[in-house]
């Protein structure tokens, strides 16, 4: 049985768009694939850099998990 994707929205200033725009024509991403793709990384990285019991924690930047 195979679960329904989930859907999230991201939203940008304007200067970071179109960066974020020219990087992905430039190399030939797909933004959603390569939004997908860099979440994956780095909640990989983020587990193999802590223990699997330990819970996501908010970064002292104030960003929100």
């Amino acid at each position: 049985m195979s679960q329904r994707p989930m859907k999230i929205t991201v939203l940008l200033a304007p200067e970071e768009f179109e960066l974020f725009d020219r990087y992905c024509e430039e190399r030939g991403f797909k933004k959603s694939t390569l939004i997908v793709r860099l979440i994956r990384q780095h909640l990989a990285r983020e587990s193999t850099a802590t223990s699997d019991a330990a819970p996501l924690r908010k970064q002292a930047t104030g960003d929100q998990a």
